[in-house]
Protein backbone atom coordinates (compact mmCIF):
# COMPACT_ATOMS: atom_id res chain seq x y z
CA UNK A 1 0.00 0.00 0.00
CA UNK A 2 1.30 3.45 -0.93
CA UNK A 3 0.08 6.01 1.62
CA UNK A 4 -0.92 9.44 0.39
CA UNK A 5 -1.41 12.75 2.17
CA UNK A 6 -4.53 14.88 1.90
CA UNK A 7 -4.34 18.46 3.20
CA UNK A 8 -7.47 20.62 3.41
CA UNK A 9 -7.67 24.32 4.16
CA UNK A 10 -11.22 25.26 5.19
CA UNK A 11 -12.87 28.62 4.65
CA UNK A 12 -9.85 30.79 3.95
CA UNK A 13 -11.34 34.28 3.84
CA UNK A 14 -10.34 36.68 1.07
CA UNK A 15 -11.57 40.21 0.51
CA UNK A 16 -11.30 41.22 -3.12
CA UNK A 17 -12.77 43.00 -6.08
CA UNK A 18 -15.27 40.65 -7.72
CA UNK A 19 -18.29 41.11 -9.95
CA UNK A 20 -19.58 41.33 -13.47
CA UNK A 21 -20.32 45.06 -13.37
CA UNK A 22 -18.05 47.96 -12.44
CA UNK A 23 -20.44 48.85 -9.61
CA UNK A 24 -20.24 45.33 -8.16
CA UNK A 25 -16.43 45.28 -8.39
CA UNK A 26 -16.16 48.73 -6.76
CA UNK A 27 -17.26 47.21 -3.42
CA UNK A 28 -14.80 44.63 -2.07
CA UNK A 29 -16.46 41.28 -1.40
CA UNK A 30 -15.60 38.47 0.97
CA UNK A 31 -15.21 35.00 -0.51
CA UNK A 32 -14.40 31.76 1.27
CA UNK A 33 -11.97 29.22 -0.15
CA UNK A 34 -11.87 25.51 0.53
CA UNK A 35 -8.65 24.02 -0.79
CA UNK A 36 -7.88 20.30 -1.07
CA UNK A 37 -4.37 19.12 -1.85
CA UNK A 38 -3.73 15.42 -2.46
CA UNK A 39 -0.01 14.70 -2.34
CA UNK A 40 0.98 11.51 -4.13
CA UNK A 41 3.86 11.05 -1.72
CA UNK A 42 3.48 12.13 1.92
CA UNK A 43 5.89 14.86 2.98
CA UNK A 44 8.98 13.91 4.94
CA UNK A 45 7.46 15.72 7.95
CA UNK A 46 5.23 12.71 8.56
CA UNK A 47 8.27 10.90 9.95
CA UNK A 48 10.53 13.77 11.01
CA UNK A 49 7.94 15.97 12.77
CA UNK A 50 9.88 18.95 11.38
CA UNK A 51 7.98 21.90 9.89
CA UNK A 52 10.81 22.44 7.41
CA UNK A 53 9.88 19.09 5.82
CA UNK A 54 6.35 20.06 4.82
CA UNK A 55 4.38 22.86 3.14
CA UNK A 56 3.80 25.92 5.27
CA UNK A 57 0.06 26.63 5.26
CA UNK A 58 0.64 30.25 6.21
CA UNK A 59 3.04 30.76 3.29
CA UNK A 60 0.48 29.21 0.94
CA UNK A 61 -2.36 31.42 2.20
CA UNK A 62 -0.17 34.53 2.03
CA UNK A 63 0.76 33.66 -1.57
CA UNK A 64 -2.92 33.34 -2.50
CA UNK A 65 -3.79 36.62 -0.78
CA UNK A 66 -0.93 38.43 -2.50
CA UNK A 67 -1.87 37.07 -5.93
CA UNK A 68 -5.53 38.10 -5.60
CA UNK A 69 -5.35 41.36 -3.60
CA UNK A 70 -4.29 43.68 -6.40
CA UNK A 71 -6.47 42.14 -9.10
CA UNK A 72 -10.08 42.47 -10.07
CA UNK A 73 -12.15 39.45 -11.10
CA UNK A 74 -15.38 39.36 -13.08
CA UNK A 75 -16.26 35.72 -12.40
CA UNK A 76 -15.92 33.16 -9.63
CA UNK A 77 -14.87 30.66 -12.29
CA UNK A 78 -11.83 32.70 -13.26
CA UNK A 79 -10.95 33.36 -9.61
CA UNK A 80 -11.06 29.61 -8.83
CA UNK A 81 -8.90 28.82 -11.88
CA UNK A 82 -6.35 31.53 -10.96
CA UNK A 83 -6.03 30.30 -7.38
CA UNK A 84 -5.72 26.69 -8.58
CA UNK A 85 -2.82 27.68 -10.85
CA UNK A 86 -1.02 29.50 -8.02
CA UNK A 87 -1.37 26.51 -5.70
CA UNK A 88 -0.08 24.12 -8.38
CA UNK A 89 3.02 26.30 -8.78
CA UNK A 90 3.50 26.54 -4.99
CA UNK A 91 3.37 22.76 -4.44
CA UNK A 92 6.57 21.36 -5.90
CA UNK A 93 5.70 17.67 -5.50
CA UNK A 94 3.20 15.82 -7.73
CA UNK A 95 -0.24 16.64 -6.35
CA UNK A 96 -3.89 17.02 -7.26
CA UNK A 97 -5.54 20.25 -6.18
CA UNK A 98 -9.11 21.47 -5.93
CA UNK A 99 -10.42 24.91 -5.07
CA UNK A 100 -13.96 25.80 -4.06
CA UNK A 101 -14.81 29.51 -3.98
CA UNK A 102 -17.99 30.56 -2.19
CA UNK A 103 -19.55 33.99 -1.96
CA UNK A 104 -22.79 35.33 -0.61
CA UNK A 105 -25.15 36.04 -3.47
CA UNK A 106 -26.51 39.35 -4.60
CA UNK A 107 -29.43 40.51 -2.50
CA UNK A 108 -32.68 38.95 -3.56
CA UNK A 109 -31.31 35.58 -4.61
CA UNK A 110 -33.01 32.79 -2.64
CA UNK A 111 -29.77 30.90 -1.80
CA UNK A 112 -27.33 31.12 1.11
CA UNK A 113 -24.28 31.20 -1.15
CA UNK A 114 -22.86 30.47 -4.57
CA UNK A 115 -19.86 28.17 -4.99
CA UNK A 116 -17.63 27.30 -7.91
CA UNK A 117 -15.30 24.30 -7.90
CA UNK A 118 -12.16 24.00 -10.05
CA UNK A 119 -9.66 21.21 -9.77
CA UNK A 120 -8.15 17.94 -10.79
CA UNK A 121 -9.68 15.91 -7.94
CA UNK A 122 -12.86 13.94 -8.55
CA UNK A 123 -15.88 15.09 -6.53
CA UNK A 124 -19.00 13.16 -5.66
Amino acid sequence: MNPKMHITLHQLELTLSLGVTDAERSQKQVVLLDIDIHLIKPPKACTTDDVADTYCYDALTQCIKKQTASRSFHLLEHLAYTIHCHIKSFITEPASVSVRVTKKPILGMPVAGVSVYYGDIETH
